[in-house]
């Protein structure tokens, strides 16, 4: 039964509203965070191949996709509250279950579970749409994309840090851990976090038809199509990449869980200077599109570079490449498209960009796994740098010589800028007493 104490704060400012909810799902992604350094070596001690640790992800991948919908349905009805808490309590559950595994089965069926319950993310949008509107929520959806991306950064770190230090042996610390952290992210959300006053249906911003719509809008607008065709493209190329690095730098370097976290924290700090730092300036000095053709020339360079990187330096390199491009390409679609789409659209179309990194999520780790198994630890990065280099091939030749429209900032700008109209001065000279 839904928590009936509401949310009746609407007055308050935009971060004493959700500061409950993103402190939460920070916390759970630092949980989920955590076992990522060592899920790829505790899954391959039991015999897995290449392709096998890979598949793991590809099924979490998926479990998260086919449940979003679901949850976020019985939000609806229910309440966010109880849905959020049900699956932090299945996130504790996942993780728990993965340190006792003594099967490969054992770990694809509690990854599964963890999968769907990382639906809750949709579940925590939609939070974020029932507490805000019009302008704000844009601004709140960013605060929450910031918790989680923050969560992400710090929890490979943790889990690297906490981590055994032989790959064949990584121990299973990091899931009783992360298992932890979500615990406590749950006991903290069970007094803290209040059910909103009103449900913005799931079925009208994130079902299965709302979807459906967006996909055919997007296939009606080619100037927001391509972008969102190009973050797919390259987005197999990344989730075969994170797929599959730990094991590449097994193999070529000898890391295991902990030096494998540690550079994943790396790569994190490298995000956050480049999405809070570089963005803006970049934009400015090159635009979205310039931007966009930089992030891709980057990683297309730094999945090259992976394959001869036979010293530490030139894996630092190839991180800071990739963590750099796939800081300016993030940005630039999701801008790409809101200069594009019709007011009132955002959301459908912003659906339609989740979607396809979704299925990007779940098909790239499965045919990265395939070439590292098949063709040797390089294959999958050689592949990837042809498949970001064709995406942006395929972005240069579809969007050179396309007239965007301004900006938000310039029409601001423009609007402040523009002399008076003249039929307001004539307005203001017939309104004015007669001499």
């Amino acid at each position: 039964m839904a928590d009936k104490t509401p949310d009746t704060q609407g007055d308050k400012p935009l971060f004493r509203r959700l500061w409950v909810l993103c402190l939460i799902v920070f916390i759970d992604m630092v949980g989920f965070g955590v076992i990522i350094p060592s899920q790829p070596f505790w899954t391959k001690s039991f015999g897995a191949t290449a392709f096998e640790v890979a598949l793991v992800m590809s099924v979490y991948s998926a479990c998260q996709f086919v449940f979003a919908f679901p949850l976020g349905w019985l939000s609806d009805r229910v309440g966010r509250k109880p849905i959020l808490l049900f699956s932090l309590f299945g996130s504790v559950v996942s993780f728990t279950l993965v340190g006792l595994a003594d099967t490969l089965l054992m770990i694809v069926l509690a990854r599964a579970l963890g999968g769907a319950m990382s639906a809750n993310i949709a579940v925590a949008y939609a939070y974020v749409a029932d507490v805000t509107g019009g302008e704000e929520r844009a601004r709140a959806m960013g605060l929450l994309g910031a918790s989680i991306g923050a969560g992400f950064v710090l929890g490979p770190f943790i889990g690297g840090v906490v981590a055994g230090p032989d790959p064949a042996n990584p121990g299973q610390i990091a899931f009783f851990v992360g298992a932890a952290i979500s615990a406590f992210a749950l006991v903290a959300a069970i007094p803290l976090l209040k059910e909103p006053e009103r449900h913005r249906s799931s079925a009208e911003t994130g079902g299965f038809r709302a979807r459906l719509r967006g996909f055919g809008l997007a296939l009606s607008i080619p100037i927001v199509l391509i972008p969102i065709a190009v973050a797919g493209i390259a987005g197999l190329a990344m989730a075969g990449l994170e797929a599959t690095y730990a094991l590449w730098v097994n193999e070529e370097h000898g890391w295991g869980a902990r030096e494998t976290g540690l550079f994943f924290g790396y790569i994190g700090v490298l995000l956050v200077i480049v999405q809070g730092g570089l963005v803006g300036p970049v934009t400015r000095a090159i635009g979205e599109r310039g931007m966009l053709y930089l992030g891709l020339a980057f990683v297309t360079a730094g999945m090259a570079v992976v394959a001869v990187s036979d010293t530490i330096p030139l894996v630092f390199v190839n991180g800071a490449l990739i963590a750099c491009g796939y800081g300016f390409i993030d940005p630039a679609v999701s801008s790409l498209i809101s200069r594009n789409t019709p007011a009132g659209r955002q959301g459908a179309i912003m659906g339609v960009l989740q979607s396809v990194g979704s299925l990007a999520r779940i098909f790239g780790p499965a045919a990265a796994g395939l070439l590292f198994h098949e063709l040797g630890h390089n294959a999958p990065y050689v592949a990837g740098a042809g498949v970001v280099a064709f995406a942006l091939a395929f972005a240069w030749w579809r969007l050179a010589g396309v007239e965007m429209p301004p900006s938000p900032r310039a029409r601001s700008r423009a609007a402040a800028e523009a002399p008076p109209e003249p039929q307001a001065e004539v307005r203001a000279e017939a309104q004015s007493p007669p001499r």
